[in-house]
Formats: structure tokens, C-alpha cells, sequence
């Protein structure tokens, strides 16, 4: 009987184990997201504000004033962000019955467009079981669940100062513990493309959030700040960020202004987010940074299921930092090149 060399054999226990190791990391991973996500948001601000202590560090700033410079602005920030939300959230809210009021009123006026037209009511329909309490109230449930998870902030903040602080040692620390195996260009290299990439997608989502709330402005919708605060959330969710964030805008025009309004809403939000996404954020990435569409929306699905609502905002971070640190790997460089989007434009590394 003729066997096949060990090179050409399936693998196939190693697979299993490899698999089976693969899904207990994903169950303890789940089961600590409440510790691990907000790490994960305090990693993404101290990435974020390194460059910042760094740059006071060469003007002659000591280390803990310019870990607390940047500390507080980032909290200056972030409280200011939330404050606006949490007031137009409680507006919202309280404006809910008059809103609730006019959904009935177009409700009504659709059941008689329905019979001028000759095709009868929706008294059976589906459309008889949508309570307009039940939308606003939805509605509202929904913002209120965005504020209340940006106000567990106290535990990201101060493990952010710890990680800024030691930041500004930490290439250090790693050339005294690897020694001659650390390769200082392969480091730098993947803390520029981690900063790169976050710097750029917090500015596209900034500029989205921008133009939505200067659009609403225009349009006269109200809450407007609301809703450019939440399409500047939202744009850091791949395919259903920009949807989601566009329905209750939407929403709004329709009950203010009727179906045209809503309609222009809806084109409108399509062109930012569409100009953003396809348009600016490839210009300022460039082509290396770029990630599949086909690893956008599969990360979007793998993180969704595992950490939730957080795990969709965190989807392309995560899995854009895990790219950049695999194409910086010469064992698992391969899985990179599978990843990105232009994988020709990838360049080579040197080894250590």
C-alpha cells in the first residue's frame, strides 16, 4: 500500500485543533466582553492621542503633563459629544406626542388617499397592527440605549491616561526585552499604519456627521446635531451604519415635511455616505489601508455576533489593525495579501 509524504498529507488533526482552539478563544472572548470593550475603546483613543504626547515630549513637556494635556482633551471631547447627545436625546423624547400626533394625522390621510384611489383600507392589513406610540416609543428606546452605553465612560478614560502613559516607553521597553529579535522598522511601520488608519476614519466619519447635520440644518428637520452625531457614530459600522443612521432623519422629514422631504433626505444621505466611503476615504487611505468588501462585511457579521452593537462599531477597526499587524508577519503575511482589497500594492518587508 502506498502512503503519501508527510509534506502532502491533509492536516487533518491539526485542523480540528486549530478549529477547536479558534472557538474557545471566540467563547472566552464573548464571555469577557464587558471587560474587553472597553479596553478596546481606551487602546483606539491612546493610538489615537500617542502621536499628540509624543510631539509635546520633544517640546520639552514632561511625560505625565503631556499624557494629561492630551487625556483631557480627548475627556473634553468626548463629555461635550455626550452632552449634546444625552440633551437632544431628552428633547427628543419629551417632543415624542407631538410627533406622535402627526404620525396619526399621515396615517389617516394615507387611509383616504387609499380610498379615493379605489383600493379599499388597510384596517386588516399590516399596517393596522404599526401603533404610532409603539414607532416613536421605539424610536426613542433606541436613542436613549445609544446614550446610555457612551456614558459608561469613567473605566475607558482612565485606561487611557495608564496607556498613554506608557506609550511614550513602550518601543523602549520592547528593544530591552526582544534584544536583537525586536525590529524597530517592523514596529514603527505598524504603529503608523494602526494611527494612519484611525486618524483617517475618525476624520471621514467626522466629515459625514458634518454634512448630515449641516444638511438637516438646511432642511429644517429638527434635532439636527442629534443626527449628525449619530451618522458620526454610525459611520464606523461597514453597509448598515450609514442605513440605520439615516432611518430616523428619515423618519423625521416624513412626519415634518411628508414623502418628498423624506425622499430628498434619503438621496441625500446615499450621496454622503456613498462620496465618503467610495470617494474620499480610498484618496486618503490610499490603496494599502483598503480592506476586501468581502472581509468588510464578514467582519461586520463575526464581531456583530460576538460582542453585539459594540462588536459592529469595532468590526473594521479590529480587523484593519489585525491586517496591518499580519502584513508586518513573514509567516502570516499570506492571510493579509488574502485580505486587502489591492494586494499588488502591498509592500515588502524586511526581515528581523
Amino acid at each position: 500500500m502506498n502512503h503519501l509524504p508527510a509534506s502532502q498529507r491533509f492536516p487533518g488533526l491539526k485542523l480540528l485543533v486549530a478549529i477547536a482552539s479558534f472557538m474557545v478563544v471566540i467563547a472566552g472572548i464573548m464571555s469577557a466582553q464587558t471587560f474587553l470593550i472597553p479596553i478596546l475603546f481606551s487602546l483606539f483613543l491612546a493610538v489615537l492621542g500617542s502621536p499628540a504626547v509624543g510631539l509635546l515630549m520633544r517640546i520639552k513637556f514632561p511625560k505625565i503633563i503631556a499624557v494629561l494635556t492630551v487625556a483631557l482633551i480627548f475627556i473634553a471631547l468626548l463629555i461635550g459629544v455626550g452632552t449634546l447627545l444625552g440633551r437632544s436625546v431628552n428633547e427628543f423624547t419629551n417632543s415624542m406626542p407631538k410627533y406622535t400626533e402627526r404620525v396619526s394625522e399621515l396615517s389617516q390621510g394615507f387611509q383616504v388617499w387609499l380610498e379615493e384611489k379605489g383600493l379599499g383600507t388597510i384596517e386588516d392589513g399590516v399596517f393596522s397592527k404599526l401603533n404610532p406610540d409603539s414607532v416613536m416609543n421605539l424610536l426613542g428606546t433606541a436613542l436613549r440605549g445609544l446614550v446610555s452605553a457612551l456614558s459608561s465612560t469613567m473605566m475607558v478614560f482612565i485606561v487611557m491616561v495608564f496607556m498613554l502613559y506608557e506609550a511614550a516607553d513602550f518601543r523602549d521597553k520592547l528593544q530591552l526585552a526582544m534584544g536583537k529579535a525586536f525590529n524597530q522598522e517592523r514596529f514603527e511601520g505598524v504603529a503608523f499604519d494602526v494611527q494612519r488608519y484611525l486618524a483617517i476614519k475618525t476624520a471621514t466619519s467626522a466629515i459625514t456627521g458634518f454634512l448630515v447635520a449641516a444638511f438637516n440644518f438646511g432642511m429644517g428637520i429638527d434635532f439636527w446635531i442629534l443626527w449628525g452625531i449619530i451618522a458620526y457614530i454610525m459611520n464606523y459600522i461597514p453597509f448598515v451604519g450609514s442605513i440605520l443612521a439615516s432611518v430616523p432623519a428619515i423618519i423625521l422629514a416624513l412626519i415634518q415635511f411628508g414623502v418628498p422631504a423624506a425622499i430628498t433626505v434619503a438621496i441625500v444621505y446615499l450621496i454622503i455616505n456613498v462620496g465618503v466611503s467610495n470617494f474620499l476615504e480610498p484618496i486618503m487611505m490610499g490603496r494599502r489601508l483598503g480592506l476586501s468588501p468581502l472581509v468588510v462585511f464578514l467582519s461586520l457579521v463575526i464581531w456583530g455576533w460576538i460582542w453585539g452593537p459594540a462588536g459592529m462599531l469595532l468590526s473594521v477597526p479590529l480587523t484593519m489593525v489585525f491586517k496591518i499587524l499580519l502584513e508586518h508577519s513573514e509567516e502570516f503575511r499570506w492571510i493579509a495579501i488574502l485580505m486587502d482589497n489591492r494586494p499588488e500594492n502591498m509592500p515588502e518587508i524586511t526581515s528581523s
